[in-house]
């Protein structure tokens, strides 16, 4: 009975490890002058692809970017304000352009469904943005593999 339940034990802790989401770091704001660039990403249902060059070579035409002015805590989008909003298209690219400084939140509506959060400042004081690129692809139990936003700057 002891070898029965060390072993339930066991199962549980091992499995319940990996049905924990990731909790990305609040308040990080990435500092931005312009809001513009490509969508990549891939998602292959449970076969996340683990090399991060060719994830990024893939582009998701069609994704819906919405900008929100920044508020904290919350709770749910519709507790938020919606500043703009923009589509991608069919290679990936997408422009806010130059928007008021301040902190914004960014969501993108992955074409597989979920959405990726971003916080980001509008900030004169930041390096010039040259682009931006997002990968929206799912990530890893560990939380490696995708949720990137990388900045390009002048």
């Amino acid at each position: 009975m002891k070898k029965v339940s060390r072993l339930a034990i066991f199962a549980l802790i091992v499995f319940s490890q990996s049905a924990f989401a990731c909790k990305w770091a609040a308040g990080y704001f990435y500092q931005v002058t312009d809001l513009g660039g490509r969508i990549v990403g891939v998602n292959n249902g449970d076969l996340r692809h683990p090399v991060r060059w060719l994830r990024q070579r893939v582009s998701q035409g069609n994704v819906r970017l919405t900008l929100y002015d920044y508020r904290w805590p919350v709770k749910d989008l519709g507790e938020l304000q919606k500043v703009k909003a923009v589509v991608s298209d069919q290679d990936g690219n997408f422009a806010f352009g130059k928007m008021p400084e301040g902190h914004y939140v960014l969501v993108i509506e992955a074409p597989w469904g979920g959405q990726d959060w971003y916080d980001v400042e509008f900030s004169r004081s930041a390096k010039e943005t040259a682009s931006i690129t997002i990968d929206i692809s799912p990530n890893y139990p560990d939380c490696t593999g995708g949720h990137e936003l990388i900045i390009a700057t002048k």
